[in-house]
């Protein structure tokens, strides 16, 4: 008798715990079963911390993970516009990386107006509040242009923009002067 037919559970054990782990699930399978809208909010969770790379562009969110695997999840009619409002400073930027890029006013209250810049439509207005990160996510519909208007403590600043193809998805050039 030999040892795998003696302790086949042992034996089993063993070899499971040597063996690639071929059939488990990687970190970009589970991101890939999210929407876009999920997904941008679970890369929030990898700010700064190496775990994974999330890039968003007008018509897809790209994320690379600390287990070598990637997810790509289309943004379908949708359109993230990542903002930014500054003060004092800012970095340049074209696509949106929110495991990555810093704005500086962290967690502040904020009055926003998002008119429609064709049809002149109010499509939101109130008070809003920057993530840990300094951005605001706007979803909105492809294909427009937005009259976006920033109030904080008597400062305002306001900037056009769209949501085509070829489109920032984030937006640090926002000065609240």
């Amino acid at each position: 008798m030999n040892l795998v037919s003696r302790y086949p559970l042992i034996v089993a054990t063993l070899l499971s715990l040597s063996a690639p782990q071929a059939y488990a699930e990687t970190q970009a399978d589970t991101f890939r079963q999210l929407s876009a809208e999920d997904a941008l909010e679970a890369s929030h969770q990898w700010h700064h911390t190496g775990e994974a790379s999330v890039k968003v562009y007008p018509d897809r969110i790209e994320a690379s993970f600390a287990d070598q695997s990637s997810a790509t999840i289309p943004t379908g009619d949708q359109f993230l516009l990542s903002v930014a409002p500054y003060e004092d400073v800012t970095h340049g930027c074209t696509f949106h990386v929110p495991t990555g890029c810093q704005g500086e006013m962290v967690e502040k209250a904020m009055m926003v107006k998002i008119t429609n810049a064709e049809t002149q439509e109010v499509i939101q207005s109130g008070m809003v509040r920057t993530q840990k990160d300094g951005f605001i996510d706007f979803w909105l519909p492809k294909d427009h242009r937005y009259q976006f208007t920033f109030t904080y403590k008597g400062k305002t600043t306001s900037e056009v923009l769209s949501t085509d193809a070829n489109s920032r998805t984030c937006i640090t050039t926002m000065q609240l002067l």
